[in-house]
């Protein structure tokens, strides 16, 4: 009679016990069938810390194993470095530092006629925790001051940063000299400055005694090995670096040519900044320190009001979001979600909607991007004028431009493509509840209206959305304290009624503290 070796025993292994205290056990148990009577209860022998060493190694290999796993793939990605490169291989570049808008007001308490000229740079301190920054603007005009017309107070329009050139040490008027070229496939330069706003960045290149002007594009690999192209990418820290092509994808810089970048430093969230907080003049182009200081003896500047449309770089929900549609779109415009994926790339749209009767005519409704602690209660419209919302301001004129151009080589032959803003409606919704007794009633109804507010505010509502009652009640029951809550009235304004929400393609619902009653049941 032979007698199989244990070597050659088929031994059940469980394939989900990866973790520590599961490979002891197994290993235990393995050991147990070649010697029944050891039983493992001494911690001080040795096979005991052989298994224990052996079931930490095991713990730590199968971590490494799931993140590895987890990183290939952007659903599941933690670090922003495997998000980024992930997204650029689908063809999307995240976008970077936004910069805000605001209107600042000069006013002029001497008897000439002054102009402030475009490209004056003012500033203000912002408190972040316990940190102090300065925050620049930039005039985007020349703002002409009389003291005879309205007490020589003019207003003029400036967008959040400052060029690098008042920045860096090592800028002319070409820029910031960033590197040398060395004619190698695929150079990369970094910038020394941040943060970088997006969509400023202009590349000179050196020839002989001046400098040729390069063309930003999205994706090198599909230019020719004559043009004049670049790249801008962010890494995980957010800095950003200028790419070139490899000589077939995208000319190479000449050997030894210099490489210069004009670019603004500056935006991000923080410059958003409240009213009344911009009252130093830092800078006026052509202006000695001297003159600067009598300039400023006459003249005072100030913001009136909260300056908007400044943002952080692009957060890791947005593009795991955003690029996949990317992917989807593959890079044109047929389907009308053709035309929203694709708007959705352009740095500063945060929404898009496209409606068409027509293939050759679409007319696609955007917005601009908001961060959940953003107070304007019609992003990308001004709350003046003849419409209910207002009319549009500079940063959705920005955002508008960039799209069409955007798509511009995207879209079929004869097919034209008009941006339009969206439309904000007010809704109306009343809520009855109960609570629990150790709740007072004050901190319930502030609780429900601020999950109103925020759950269906603009950062999670969309064109053209549809909300049901359910939906609200579904969140509301979240809320601590809540044993039920009901939705007895909901509806636009001017109606009435408990109704679905339904929006029309240019269409955001809007839920405003004053729109919402509350009460017990």
């Amino acid at each position: 009679m032979s007698v199989t070796p244990a070597s050659d025993i088929p031994i059940a292994i469980s394939y989900t016990g990866r973790d520590y205290y599961a490979l002891r056990e197994q290993l235990i148990a393995r050991i147990q069938d070649r010697i029944p009577t050891w039983t493992a209860s001494d911690p001080s022998d040795f096979g005991v810390a052989l298994v224990e060493a052996f079931a930490y190694l095991g713990d730590v290999m199968s971590y490494y194993i799931d993140r590895n796993v987890n990183e290939s793939f952007i659903t599941t990605a933690t670090q922003r470095d495997s998000v980024l490169n992930i997204a650029q291989t689908y063809g999307y570049v995240a976008a970077g530092y936004r910069q805000a808008s605001v209107t600042l007001s000069f006013f002029n308490s001497g008897s000439n006629v002054i102009t402030v000229p475009q490209g004056t740079v003012v500033y203000g301190d912002v408190v972040t925790g316990d940190v102090v920054e300065q925050v620049y603007f930039t005039t985007s005009a020349d703002a002409t001051s009389d003291p005879g017309l309205n007490n020589g107070d003019v207003t003029v329009q400036a967008l959040s940063g400052r060029s690098v050139a008042l920045v860096s040490t090592n800028a002319n008027s070409y820029g910031e000299l960033v590197g040398t070229s060395t004619q190698t496939t695929n150079m990369s330069f970094e910038l020394l400055e941040t943060p970088v706003v997006d969509g400023t960045v202009v590349v000179y290149v050196e020839e002989g005694s001046s400098y040729s002007k390069w063309t930003q594009v999205e994706h090198i690999v599909d230019y020719g090995p004559y043009d004049q192209v670049f790249t801008v990418k962010s890494d995980a820290n957010n800095v950003a670096s200028i790419y070139f092509g490899d000589g077939i994808s995208g000319q190479m810089p000449v050997n030894t040519s210099q490489i210069r970048v004009q670019y603004t430093v500056g935006g991000g969230a923080i410059s958003n900044v409240l009213p009344n907080i911009l009252t130093n003049i830092d800078y006026v182009p052509g202006l000695t320190s001297n003159e600067l200081t009598a300039l400023k003896s006459v003249i005072t500047v100030s913001n009136l009001e909260t300056a908007l449309g400044g943002s952080d770089p692009e957060p890791l929900s947005q593009i795991r979001y955003a690029a996949p549609l990317a992917l989807r779109s593959n890079n044109r415009a047929v389907t009308l979600q053709d035309f929203a994926n694709l708007a959705s790339q352009v740095s500063g749209v945060g929404k898009a909607k496209a409606t068409a009767d027509v293939w050759t005519s679409v007319t696609l409704y955007v917005s601009p991007t908001r961060v959940a602690t953003d107070t304007d209660l019609a992003p990308g419209l001004d709350g003046t004028g003849i419409t209910q919302n207002g009319n549009p301001t500079v940063e959705f004129t920005t955002i508008s431009a960039n799209t069409v151009s955007f798509l511009s080589d995207k879209t079929l032959i004869g097919t034209s493509v008009t941006v339009q803003p969206p439309t904000y409606v007010d809704a109306i919704i009343t809520v009855q509840y109960v609570k629990f007794a150790q709740y007072t009633t004050a901190e319930i109804e502030s609780a429900l209206k601020v999950a109103i507010v925020t759950d269906f505010g603009y950062t999670n509502n969309d064109l053209g959305q549809t909300i049901y009652p359910q939906d609200i009640e579904y969140s509301l029951q979240q809320i601590p304290g809540i044993k039920t809550s009901m939705v007895t009235a909901l509806h636009r304004q001017g109606d009435s009624g408990l109704t679905t929400l339904v929006g029309a393609a240019n269409e955001i619902f809007r839920f405003q503290e004053a729109n919402i009653s509350v009460g017990s049941a």
